[in-house]
């Protein structure tokens, strides 16, 4: 029952019918509901799963956005830091070069 759910909403599907069917038949004959309250039941975690999954998406575009910049940053302080210091050793050997021994 667990790859009817995943293999639909993988492929960005709702359930079709038949399986809708068949999950609030499964529902109805675990848990002692009528078909009619399994159904509502099938249907309320469709939507949940599908609320969740969009939140889920959200939250990971957010996140990879972040991590990019963040690496943009590092990268650009990294490029000052060297450029600093090839600056400093520059002035430094201009200094030895230039001082009477």
């Amino acid at each position: 029952m667990v790859r009817l759910f995943t293999t639909s909403f993988h492929n960005g599907n709702d359930l079709n019918s038949a399986d809708r069917s068949y999950v609030a038949k499964v529902v109805s004959a675990r848990t002692g509901l009528s078909q009619a309250d399994a159904e509502k039941r099938v249907n309320d975690v469709v939507t949940q799963v599908k609320t969740d999954l969009d939140e889920a998406r959200k939250a990971a575009m957010q996140i990879a956005i972040w991590l990019t910049l963040s690496l943009f940053i590092g990268a650009f302080s990294a490029s000052l830091a060297a450029t600093e210091a090839a600056d400093s050793a520059t002035a430094h050997g201009a200094r030895r070069l230039t001082a009477t021994p």
